[in-house]
C-alpha cells in the first residue's frame, strides 16, 4: 500500500456498485485503484481489477440493512486495508437493496476516519421499486453525513434510453450503462479523445454543502447539444430546484464532430435554463462515444430534494435525531465472533 496518501480509490458495493465500477475501470480514469464488497460472491466475479471482499452470509435468510452491516464486522480490517494511503474515495453503491443501503455508509466512514476526501455515489431506485424507497432515503441521509460530497443519481433519469419492450435485465443494464457513461466523461483522463474536467473542478463541485445531482440526457439526433442539455436539465429540475444549483459541470460525451462551439453553447445556456446566470460551470468533452450525443450535468447546492420523501421518520422529526449510531444485528446461527477485529 502507498504511503503517499495520493491514491484516488473507488469502491463499488452489493450487485449495482459492483457492476457499474467494474464497467468503470476498463476505462482510463482519474482513478488508481478498485475494490468490491459484497454479499454475493456472483458479484465479486464479474470485475477484472481490484480486491475483493466477500462479506459471508447465510442462504436461508432475507437480508435487512441491519443485518449486513452486522455481519460485515468481521471485514471492517479488510475494507480499512482497501482503502489506507487513499487521498479520495469514491463509494459507489446502488441504495434501496440490503447490501448498498447496509454499507455504503459504513465504508464511507471508514474511509473517512483514515483520512480520505469521501464522496459517495448514490444510485437510487426506480420510482417502481416502492419497497427500496425507505431503505435508499435512510442510507442516502447516512451516507451523506459520513461523507463530504454526495453525487446521487436517479435511475429514473436513465430510463428513457431504454426500450418500452426492455426486460428488467434490460432496463437495469441501460441505466447502469448511462452512468458508467456519465461518470466515466467525469472522471476520465485527457487524451486524444478526452478533454478531462479534472478531479479538482469535479471534486470542487461535489463538496459543497447539501446534495450534488447528476443528470443525463441524450440527443435524439446528431448535434443537438441544446436538445441534451435541456433534456438533462429536465432530468434535474425533477429531483430538486434547478435554481438552487451554485455549481455544475458540464460534460459532452459523443463522437469527433463535438464542436468547440457546441461546448461554449452548453456552457452559456446552462445558466438561463435552470433560471440561475450566477451558477459557476466548468466543462469537459468526450469524443469516444457514438454518434448521438450526451450531455451530464453535475450540478450541487440543492438543499432539499425528492428523496426527502423517502424518510418519512426523518420528516416527522423535522431535522431533530433520536439516535444518529448506525445499528447492526448478526443473524441468527452466522458466527462471526471469532473474525472480529
Amino acid at each position: 500500500m502507498s504511503d503517499t496518501n495520493s491514491l484516488v480509490t473507488a469502491v463499488g458495493i452489493g450487485s449495482a456498485g459492483s457492476r457499474i465500477l467494474s464497467l468503470l475501470s476498463r476505462r482510463s480514469l482519474l482513478v488508481d485503484r478498485y475494490a468490491y464488497v459484497s454479499c454475493d460472491r456472483d458479484d465479486l466475479s464479474g470485475p477484472s481489477l481490484g480486491g475483493r471482499i466477500l462479506v459471508e452470509s447465510p442462504v436461508d435468510q432475507k437480508l435487512t440493512p441491519v443485518m449486513v452491516r452486522g455481519m460485515a464486522l468481521g471485514s471492517y480490517g479488510s475494507i480499512r486495508e482497501a482503502v489506507a494511503g487513499s487521498r479520495v474515495v469514491f463509494v459507489v453503491a446502488g441504495l434501496g437493496g440490503a447490501t448498498g443501503s447496509g454499507l455504503a455508509p459504513v465504508v464511507a466512514e471508514i474511509a473517512r476516519d483514515a483520512g480520505a476526501i469521501t464522496v459517495g455515489v448514490a444510485v437510487m431506485p426506480f420510482e417502481f421499486e416502492r419497497k427500496l424507497k425507505f431503505y435508499a432515503g435512510t442510507s442516502l441521509k447516512r451516507l451523506r453525513a459520513a461523507s463530504r460530497g454526495v453525487i446521487v443519481i436517479d435511475n429514473d433519469t436513465l430510463m428513457r434510453s431504454s426500450p418500452e419492450d426492455s426486460t428488467l435485465t434490460g432496463l437495469y443494464d441501460a441505466a447502469n450503462k448511462e452512468a458508467v457513461n456519465a461518470l466515466g466523461s467525469l472522471l476520465s483522463k485527457s487524451s486524444e479523445t478526452s478533454v478531462s474536467v479534472g478531479l479538482n473542478k469535479v471534486l470542487g463541485t461535489v463538496l459543497q454543502d447539501g446534495y450534488c445531482l447528476l443528470g443525463v440526457s441524450n440527443s435524439g439526433s446528431i448535434d443537438k447539444a441544446e436538445e441534451a442539455l435541456a433534456g438533462a436539465v429536465v432530468s434535474i429540475s425533477k429531483l430538486a430546484e434547478a435554481k438552487e444549483a451554485s455549481r455544475a459541470v458540464v460534460v459532452l460525451h459523443g463522437d469527433s464532430s463535438i464542436s468547440a462551439q457546441e461546448v461554449g453553447l452548453a456552457v452559456r445556456r446552462l445558466g438561463s435554463m435552470i433560471n440561475n446566470q450566477a451558477v459557476d460551470v466548468e466543462y469537459g468533452a468526450n469524443y469516444s462515444g457514438g454518434a448521438q450525443l450526451q450531455v451530464s450535468i453535475l450540478a450541487s447546492g440543492f438543499t432539499a430534494t425528492k428523496y426527502d420523501e423517502y424518510d418519512p421518520v426523518a420528516k416527522v422529526l423535522a431535522g431533530r435525531s433520536i439516535d444518529d449510531a448506525m445499528d447492526c444485528s448478526v443473524p441468527e446461527g452466522l458466527d462471526l465472533l471469532p473474525s472480529l477485529d
